[in-house]
Order: C-alpha cells, then structure tokens, then sequence
C-alpha cells in the first residue's frame, strides 16, 4: 500500500494511526483531514489531477463540520474515477448497529471499532 487518506478528528489517534500505518509496513504516504469537509477537499485534488488517488481511506464517523456519513454521501455524488477501487475502512467508536447497517448501506463492509491493533488494521487493508 502506498498512501492512505485518514480522517479522523482526534489528533491523538491520527497520530496513533499513523505510526501504525507506517510502522507496520501499512503506507509510505498518509494524508490527514480532522474532518469530512477537509477530506473532500482532499479528493476534489485528487479528482481535479492535483494528486493521485489514496489506496485507502480510514474514515471516522462522529465529527464535526461534516461527519463520516456526510462524507460517505458527498462522496458518491462526486463520481471520481477510480474511487471505486479504493478501500474505504470505517474506524470508529460506535458499536450502534444501525451505524453498522447504515455504512453497509452505503456500500462500506469494513467496519472496525475503536481501539484497533495492527492485526485488525492489516487484516482490513491487504
């Protein structure tokens, strides 16, 4: 895996993520938006050719401004090409199964509750 686009609101677990993520072998390159809005940002880059797209997208869901479902929803109206071969990976605290179902829904089967180790991660990336 080269880059790896992570979102996530909590400085404390995009760092924790990050290291993960590089110490494991995960990514060569990861990006960070603290929120959903800073992640379209992101993709309307990678969409407009600034950037090329992320191999994966590790996406919180509770966030302020614009949180993962928000994101998840502007996402597909996007359309970006490519975007479909992309692992998109929820990372969250919520255990709600209707968050669970929800994100299936939307096309997300990965799905893993916070805390994670790098086993879990690796295991949802490869």
């Amino acid at each position: 895996m080269k880059k790896v686009l992570l979102i996530d609101d909590d400085p404390i677990f995009n760092f924790l993520h990050t290291r993960m993520l590089s110490l494991g072998g995960l990514a060569k390159e990861v990006h960070t938006a603290l929120n959903g809005q800073q992640a379209l940002d992101l993709v309307n880059g990678y969409f407009s050719g600034t950037a090329a797209l992320p191999d994966a997208i590790l996406l919180d869901l509770t966030m302020p401004e614009l949180d993962g479902f928000g994101f998840l929803e502007a996402l597909k109206k996007l359309k970006v090409p490519g975007m479909d071969r992309v692992n998109i990976v929820v990372i969250t605290s919520s255990i709600n199964p209707k968050d669970m179902d929800r994100v299936r829904e939307m096309g997300v089967t990965k799905y893993l509750i916070k805390p994670i180790t790098l086993e879990k991660l690796k295991e949802a990336l490869l």
